[in-house]
């Protein structure tokens, strides 16, 4: 059974029309939803999520009537994962606390639910405010999991990239460095993505250390080798940002610190609101 024919059938059940079990296509669309119905469009998996609490659908009934595929588990993880990038840069720590209840009903393994649990925990850890106490042994263990991975590959990549708060600027450079010089002629996106990441988050971490100005030479260098692409549009504007401050550090010329400036109003255009408000105040901090 899909997940077209699954839905169909739990919406012939509660005697709803499409636009009734869309919430009047808040959701998605009418006209999208009926072919998903037809199994001629794909939804998301926070689309479908949202269906399911709206028409009070148990996630875990619904999940375990479908076939239980690897591709499937893929998707559900994913999805978490999206949501969690998107609350953190939008500085929304409820809706990262959201996605507890709903990974503990999904149809996730207990291991792979531990797991994802364990992220959401990370992710409200480093989003937490300066004066608040750290965790330290939730830290350890997010360090001890990026390390128990064998080699750089993607998962390992992702996982550093967004926990490198967890690390002094030192070994950040040295582990960020070993991934630069494996990967910098990738033509793969998936790997680019999270390369591109953790050079950013050199640059933005080199201020609090103190090195802008000695330490990041390499890392722009890096950045200039990988070129535009449309999924990397975020990453190249993070990029144009630090960079720009940085020469406006070395050089004081305001006219690096306009272009900074319109990069982080850019972020606030795009609706990236928590980290637009994040590079304005390092604006303000290092002027």
């Amino acid at each position: 059974m899909t997940i077209g024919d699954l839905l169909k059938e739990y919406r012939i059940e509660q005697g709803k029309y499409q636009k009734e079990f869309t919430n009047d296509g808040q959701i998605v669309s009418q006209s999208f939803y009926s072919k998903v119905e037809k199994n001629i469009n794909r939804i998301t998996a926070d689309s479908l999520l949202e269906l399911l609490h709206y028409n009070k659908i148990s996630l875990w009934e619904f999940f375990s009537r479908l076939n239980q595929s690897d591709d499937f588990m893929h998707q559900q993880v994913e999805s978490f994962h999206k949501i969690m990038v998107e609350a953190y840069y939008a500085n929304d720590k409820a809706k990262v606390k959201q996605l507890k209840p709903l990974i503990k009903e999904s149809y996730l393994s207990d291991k792979g639910k531990e797991e994802e649990l364990l992220l959401v925990e990370a992710v409200l850890e480093v989003m937490k405010d300066p004066t608040e106490e750290p965790d330290l042994e939730l830290r350890n263990k997010i360090k001890e999991k990026i390390f128990n991975i064998p080699s750089f590959n993607q998962t390992k990549m992702e996982l550093f990239c967004n926990f490198m708060y967890f690390y002094d600027f030192e070994s950040n450079k040295v582990i960020a460095q070993r991934i630069i010089k494996q990967h910098i002629a990738t033509n793969d996106i998936k790997l680019q993505k999270p390369l591109l990441g953790i050079i950013v988050n050199m640059l933005a971490l080199s201020f609090d250390a103190g090195k802008e100005k000695t330490e990041t030479e390499f890392f722009i260098e890096s950045a200039k080798k990988i070129k535009m692409h449309p999924e990397l549009t975020f990453y190249k504007l993070a990029l144009l940002f630090f960079t720009n401050l940085i020469s406006y550090r070395k050089t004081g010329e305001p006219k690096y610190y306009q272009q900074s400036s319109d990069m982080a109003d850019t972020m606030l255009l795009v609706g990236l609101t928590g980290y637009g408000k994040i590079l304005h105040d390092l604006l303000v901090k290092y002027k």
